[in-house]
């Protein structure tokens, strides 16, 4: 039985797929700013020029990394992995780049409210309670800012961080004054 050929975009899926994960690996290990766009097409097996039929640049493929990331499925995890230091190191990276860049920088904006407001909503689950102070998007700002200074920390010294500090922070941060006089 003849092998059926790709037709145009599932071929185009299929690069767009090795880009994706090849860079993801290369910025995980570069940082944002050290891995190139020649050196990811290159390890993926393609031309640059496959690179830029499919994002316009370094940063419009490492905002497409982040909404993959955004959407797979998978538990939220509050713990602290010294696996994912490189690639959370390269998000931080790619962060300080973009405050520098005014559309990247509004690009990455949009995505991190989105984020703040998802955290909120899981924290916030079905009791219906408020977070006991300010929103639940306030919350998720707190959260994101922990995580990332514990990333930093951890990338820095990764034995003095344990994984479930963030999570025991979160668990203290939400007690509300009602909750702890009744624990």
């Amino acid at each position: 039985m003849a092998k059926q050929r790709l037709t145009r975009a599932e071929a185009r899926e299929q690069t767009r797929r090795a880009i994706l994960k090849t860079a993801r690996e290369h910025f995980s290990n570069r940082g944002y700013r050290g891995a190139t766009l020649e050196e990811i097409a290159e390890a993926a097996g393609y031309s640059k020029g496959a690179v830029y039929s499919n994002w316009s640049g370094k940063d419009t493929l490492f905002l497409d990394l982040l909404d993959e990331e955004r959407s797979s499925p998978g538990e939220t995890t509050l713990r602290v992995e010294t696996a994912s230091t490189g690639w959370a190191l390269a998000t931080l990276d790619f962060f300080l780049e973009a405050v520098h860049n005014p559309e990247v920088r509004e690009a990455l904006a949009a995505r991190y409210r989105d984020v703040r407001n998802e955290i909120g909503a899981s924290l916030a689950g079905d009791d219906g309670e408020g977070p006991g102070w300010g929103s639940w998007e306030e919350v998720g700002t707190v959260v994101m800012a922990l995580g990332s200074g514990l990333i930093i920390q951890s990338a820095l010294d990764p034995t003095s961080i344990d994984a479930t500090l963030l999570q025991r922070a979160i668990e203290q941060m939400l007690k509300s004054p009602t909750r702890q006089r009744e624990d």
